[in-house]
């Protein structure tokens, strides 16, 4: 092999390892997004979830991401730490469809699971709230133009699931009509990651 020849192939194996790391990022762009919008329930379309999965590891984008406690960026560590302890002796509590015991049929600790999800409820986005804050999210998209896939990550399987896939398309077109016409109704400011944050919620070592 010469000279020629050594600089072409390492030329094209340099070419193969871009495209195999590109083909990486974008399957972490997907699995984030995909479970933000499928497991956390962020009601946002999966391309603009996308989006800024890729602006935050380009990081063009610094500001809390959306998540189901937006504004705040998590759920508060003094909720998070009062989660009910299981009850020590489960023996005679019946046994679950996933073969463990029912915890849930010990009263006590029924009734404070209840009250740790209110207090975990009261802390999340107020449904009434969702288009206040994400209308800015959804302005920079042509979202009249979205797919399903746009929308929901993945053609939808069944009838119920085009059903949610239209119920979103339709509050997010709603919300980027109304934020077009009446932008005074909404916010455009970015919410901004605090060093303080760490203190108070339940957020990573790498958040700021």
């Amino acid at each position: 092999m010469n000279e020629l020849q050594k600089q072409k192939a390492i030329e094209v194996l340099a070419k193969q390892k871009d495209t195999e790391h590109k083909k990486m990022l974008a399957m972490i762009f997907h699995l984030g997004a995909f479970t933000k919008l499928h497991c956390m329930g962020v009601m946002l379309p999966y391309k603009v979830l996308y989006g800024l999965e890729k602006q935050e590891q380009e990081e063009t984008f610094t500001e809390i991401p959306p998540n189901p406690y937006y504004p705040h960026p998590a759920i508060t560590l003094a909720t998070k730490w009062s989660y009910p302890k299981p009850p020590e002796d489960t023996k005679g509590l019946p046994i679950n469809e996933h073969g463990f015991p029912d915890l849930k049929a010990d009263n006590n600790f029924r009734i404070e699971l209840e009250a740790y999800k209110q207090r975990e409820d009261a802390e999340k986005m107020p449904i009434e709230k969702w288009g206040y804050w994400y209308g800015r999210f959804l302005i920079e998209y042509d979202i009249p133009a979205f797919t399903d896939f746009d929308y929901w990550g993945k053609v939808p399987e069944d009838a119920e699931e085009k059903k949610v896939i239209d119920g979103l398309r339709a509050a997010c077109q709603e919300v980027w009509h109304d934020c077009k016409e009446h932008p005074e109704n909404y916010n455009f400011e970015p919410i901004p990651r605090l060093e303080e944050h760490k203190a108070i919620y339940d957020v990573g070592c790498d958040y700021i």
